[in-house]
């Protein structure tokens, strides 16, 4: 009976810890309800057009802001199999919701929680059961006709000095090449200082930005040494390694 009774109360102390997240995460949710005054369809052109203004269109999206495609190589696993992996090798604190596409080879996933999103955009293993992928960040003007120009790129910074590490500097340092998604664990914690790896979402369509000049505010800057940022995860299908240039330049 004692071991009983302790097993019941260790139960009962896991469900009280259990986080808020954890607890919604396994049943999915209805989207929030935005609400848009009625308007009569329209003909434009010679055709019927519904609008919707700007503003109304970036309210609708706000559920999805924090979901990604992810666009198979090959006839993907099924919508199951996909789930159970994400589930027991991504690490995510939440679990995301896995739906179909109207192309068989796409999964649209949506995240609840911002981090599990940055992870999982910038993983490096970009397969799930044997089968290639590439993800992309959703947005409303998604296409599944057209190919996404913005891709997740592991890029590193050779020769960076440590002290700028921090995020919000690689922020402002990868600016002219794309949006920081986040650091490696070694960079976070500078445990290797022979350069910064990081993780950028850019437009992979558009030439490189091949010079930026990092200084003080105070002074002109001056160019001393130019480092090179090594693509590691290239956004064609043929595994190759692109290059961009960038200068860095002293405070004096």
């Amino acid at each position: 009976m004692a071991a009983a009774g302790g097993s019941q109360g260790s139960s009962t102390v896991a469900e009280r810890t259990r986080s808020f997240a954890e607890m919604v995460s396994v049943k999915p949710q209805p989207i929030p309800e935005v609400l848009v005054p009625f308007r009569s369809p329209k003909v434009v052109d010679g055709e019927v057009c519904v609008q919707f203004s700007k503003e109304e269109i970036e309210r609708s999206a706000a559920p999805f802001r924090f979901a990604m495609v992810l666009k198979f190589l090959k006839q993907r696993p099924s919508l199951d199999q996909i789930r159970t992996f994400i589930n027991g090798r991504w690490g995510l604190v939440a679990q995301p919701v896995v739906s179909a596409m109207r192309k068989p080879r796409n999964v649209f996933v949506r995240f609840s929680l911002e981090a599990d999103f940055l992870k999982a955009m910038s993983r490096e293993s970009n397969e799930i059961d044997g089968v290639n992928y590439r993800n992309f960040q959703w947005t409303v003007d998604f296409s599944e006709d057209v190919e996404p120009v913005m891709a997740p790129v592991w890029i590193k910074l050779p020769g960076l000095a440590p002290n700028y590490y921090q995020e919000s500097y690689l922020r402002n340092i990868t600016a002219p090449v794309g949006t920081l998604l986040r650091r490696d664990n070694a960079t976070k914690c500078a445990t290797r200082t022979d350069g910064a790896r990081v993780c950028v979402l850019m437009d992979v369509s558009q030439p490189q930005c091949n010079m930026c000049g990092l200084g003080c505010l105070a002074r002109l800057p001056v160019f001393i040494r130019k480092l090179f940022m090594k693509l590691f995860r290239p956004f064609a299908r043929n595994v190759t390694h692109k290059g961009i240039i960038l200068a860095l330049v002293s405070c004096w």
